[in-house]
């Protein structure tokens, strides 16, 4: 990038014109995944015909395998087929797994600085996701629990879309070069609408988009309890340093969302362990 470049326009509206341009190669709502959604409004979907879309993709049936028999999610016996998988877990779940295993192909980059960032992100998405949903079974709100893993998820989609941006940059201009610090303070201030917009644009449910815009906010709804679970199992993971930027100093007790969940403090120890336990079986850490 030029001087010119840099002193007529500012680095953050570089990045937006960029995580908004056509040229940018943003990830797609997966193709499994948008048929599954099809299919799973119709009641007359029977289980067969749901283990047939997930089996068209040989890797993305055995993800959900892999997972459906982990820790986190399995009974005593092991799943051998994703026919299995759906009676145990039941269709919203296996939707969710799928769309895990389908996002993560699009934590890639050919650029060694990035590539570092986006494996961390995709570690902090799916802790988050795990950890959500142990948090609203353990408080008592089951119902919330798929719902709440697809939130955790896709709650900071938002910086893989910057960090698109960012590649993308990168291969117009030369000599353009951003340090981690400029790289986070470019998450910290616009991840959150360019995650919103960004599912938005997968016409993902509005209450989805809505944490993507809302997990940073002060002012949240306290009666939302998937907004408030995503908000507490994030501040624990940036504690547990699953982050691009760890807190450990996190007092987070203090925090008003764990207030407005009344989230006690030893299941917050506990869900920290959960965190650390999910990084132990998906990355052997």
């Amino acid at each position: 990038m030029s001087m010119t470049d840099k002193n007529t326009r500012s680095l953050v509206d570089i990045v937006q014109e960029h995580a908004a341009s056509e040229k940018l190669n943003l990830p797609v709502f997966p193709g499994a995944a948008f048929e599954l959604q099809q299919l799973l409004a119709d009641d007359n979907t029977s289980i067969d015909q749901i283990a047939k879309v997930i089996g068209k993709d040989q890797a993305m049936a055995s993800q959900v395998l892999k997972l459906a028999n982990s820790p986190f999610f399995s009974g005593w016996n092991t799943v051998r087929t994703i026919r299995e998988a759906i009676l145990r877990l039941g269709l919203n779940h296996v939707f969710n797994l799928v769309i895990c295993t389908s996002q993560q192909k699009y934590y890639k980059s050919p650029n060694k600085i990035l590539q570092k960032i986006l494996e961390v992100l995709w570690k902090h998405a799916l802790c988050v996701a795990i950890g959500s949903k142990w948090l609203v079974q353990k408080l008592g709100y089951r119902q919330f629990g798929d719902e709440a893993f697809l939130s955790g998820l896709l709650h900071d989609i938002g910086k893989l879309v910057l960090t698109k941006a960012i590649e993308t940059i990168q291969a117009e201009y030369e000599d353009f070069d951003l340090p981690p610090e400029l790289i986070d303070q470019i998450f910290d201030s616009m991840h959150a609408g360019q995650g919103n917009y960004l599912m938005d644009e997968w016409s993902i449910p509005d209450v989805y988009c809505k944490i993507a815009l809302n997990h940073h906010s002060e002012d949240f709804d306290t009666n939302d309890i998937l907004l408030m679970s995503v908000m507490v199992t994030n501040r624990v993971c940036h504690k547990a340093g699953v982050s691009t930027h760890p807190k450990e100093e996190i007092d987070l007790l203090a925090l008003p969302e764990v207030k407005a969940l009344s989230v006690p403090q030893d299941l917050l120890a506990e869900l920290e362990l959960v965190i650390v336990e999910v990084i132990a079986e998906h990355y052997n850490a």
